[in-house]
């Protein structure tokens, strides 16, 4: 009688769903560690980043990567520099790409320079046009950039400047408009005579890496530009890039066929559909050339 009493006890606990259950999947001591008060998931109890966009936890992306339009690295080799950032590819005249991530233009009358594809700025509101080169001196008007048009046809390098916006390494003194030599970064709808100057009394240094940047500010409505992550001149400017016919946009050469080209070796420009502040620009210059941008 007890052996009976005793198989029935037995057969009665194997059939309960919760008993198998327990034997089967037992429950982890901490599965409710750090549950919010409805039951959610909340903290594990290790600390998390503030609050960001996007979610609580996450960390908001850098604004140097948000405003990031074109990059130009100079990897690989041959005749096509990629935009790693967007798709307006840039094709290298007159030399090639070698492979070591920069990009050499011998300067003079080598007509060495990138050509970047049409209407690169006009479509733009605010920017900043941001590069790392070593200047290796030479004559005056020496293109670090020059966006614009000329009076012959498309990506042809004759003729006289028309509508413009470009930074030269170094620009001769001008007497008749009472303007010094030095580094300069010019806007114009019309030639020189229309020309709005922003310039400073130095020149590119030679012979060193250096980190060059013009920022466009539509709301400011001025144009400045930094050099090695520090500002050191803010001018006036009250007109549009989208006035600009940039048919011919060139690192490295000008809109005026008679200024002598480029002598230099670029090891990074970039483009952002933004005026970057004083502070994102020190942020750039202090991370470097080809730096990871995603990271704060």
């Amino acid at each position: 009688m007890k052996r009976r009493s005793l198989l029935l006890l037995l057969l009665t606990f194997a059939c309960d769903a919760n008993v198998v259950d327990a034997v089967r999947e037992p429950m982890p001591p901490d599965a409710h560690a750090g549950a919010g008060p409805s039951g959610s998931a909340g903290s594990s109890g290790a600390p998390q980043a503030s609050g960001g966009q996007g979610g609580e936890g996450e960390v908001p992306p850098s604004p140097l990567a948000t405003f990031l339009f074109h990059r130009y690295s100079f990897d690989g080799d041959g005749e096509r520099a990629l935009d790693t950032r967007g798709s307006a590819h840039g094709q290298v005249v007159g030399t090639v790409l070698t492979g070591d991530g920069t990009l050499s233009l011998a300067g003079g009358t080598a007509a060495q320079y990138l050509n970047l594809p049409d209407y690169f700025v006009s479509g733009l509101t605010d920017a900043t046009f941001e590069s790392w080169l070593t200047w290796r001196g030479g004559g005056p008007w020496q293109r670090v950039f020059d966006f614009g048009s000329n009076d012959d046809d498309a990506d042809v390098p004759r003729g006289v400047g028309i509508s413009y916006l470009f930074l030269t390494a170094f620009a001769a003194a001008d007497s008749t408009r009472q303007l010094p030599a030095g580094l300069r970064l010019v806007y114009s709808q019309n030639g020189v005579a229309d020309e709005v100057v922003c310039l400073v009394t130095s020149r590119l240094p030679v012979d060193t890496l250096t980190h060059v940047a013009a920022v466009i500010d539509s709301r400011a409505q001025t144009m400045s530009i930094y050099q090695d992550g520090a500002l050191l001149v803010e001018c006036p400017l009250t007109r549009p890039l989208s006035a600009i016919n940039d048919v011919n946009n060139w690192l490295g050469r000008s809109n005026y066929a008679a200024d002598e080209n480029l002598a230099a070796t670029y090891d990074e420009f970039r483009a952002y559909n933004a005026a970057l502040t004083a502070e994102q620009i020190a942020e750039s210059f202090a991370l470097g050339p080809n730096a990871d941008l995603t990271r704060r």
